[in-house]
């Protein structure tokens, strides 16, 4: 497929030609397929349209997920991620209420599909840290807390031969659930305050051969007043391995670790 050229890349549709990014490439190809006015208004398109508007649904709900922890997720994932965590909002969506390409996009739904998504397809946390949160939340749902009562080298899978300590992180998204509004053809969220928001905590690094006990990390929303009961919390979960030259600590690039461990 023939790049773009020029300083200025483009991203959409122009002239019956498609501009957008593969793998770090800008591409240009000849546009095919019936047009979005086509879509949104020939009865003939009605399950397209429907599907259409349930995954701008999903690509939203997947954003609002990714937003208030992108560093955490830029640190952790693979180049599938987006579209991964897409494809599972699509999923959630399919399961709320209302009709086809209007149903409500809720994690609260189906919260067993998002439960152990991994930021890196290859990478399970399980076959690197086996010690398991414990993990509990109060004040109306703003603090949450994940205690992990006793860590020791057993539970280290696949230590990286330079690593000399590990560092645990939590992360938390809040996430609105969203609607379609009809006259806008478009989903919204219901407590826009309520979402796109998110924060990361780390422990301090740890020896990797001496036993741990009593490991806290806290996590507390940016909402300053209860949560409201249309937002789920996404809790995230993971390790890496670090290496000490001297005063210094380097996180090793290629034993990060992390994934949803549970919605409250």
């Amino acid at each position: 497929m023939p790049k773009q050229k020029g300083i200025i890349k483009l991203k959409g549709t122009l002239n019956g030609v498609c501009y957008y990014p593969l793998k770090g490439v800008y591409i240009k190809r000849k546009a095919t397929g019936p047009s979005r006015e086509r879509i949104y208004n020939d009865p003939a398109f009605k399950t397209v349209k429907a599907n259409t508007q349930e995954f701008g649904g999903a690509s939203k709900l997947s954003k609002a997920i990714r937003t208030g922890i992108l560093e955490t997720t830029k640190q952790f994932q693979d180049p599938t991620m987006s579209s991964r965590l897409t494809g599972t909002c699509y999923n959630i969506i399919q399961e709320g209420s209302g009709i086809p390409g209007k149903r409500e996009a809720n994690l609260a739904n189906n919260p067993q599909a998002l439960i152990g998504f991994k930021f890196n397809k290859n990478l399970a946390l399980d076959n690197i840290y086996t010690a398991k949160p414990i993990i509990t939340n109060k004040k109306n749902r703003r603090i949450i807390t994940l205690n992990i009562p006793e860590s020791s080298k057993k539970n280290l899978k696949k230590i990286p031969k330079t690593a000399t300590h590990f560092q645990l992180i939590a992360a938390l998204s809040v996430v609105s659930g969203y609607k379609c509004r009809p006259n806008q053809k478009a989903y919204r969220p219901i407590t826009p305050k309520h979402n796109a928001l998110g924060t990361t905590q780390k422990t301090q690094p740890l020896l990797c051969k001496i036993e741990h006990k009593n490991l806290q990390i806290t996590l507390e929303t940016p909402v300053k007043t209860a949560v409201s009961k249309h937002a789920s919390l996404v809790v995230w979960f993971g390790i890496q391995f670090i290496k000490q030259e001297g005063k210094q600590y380097y996180s090793l690039k290629n034993s990060k670790v992390m994934q949803c461990v549970t919605l409250l």
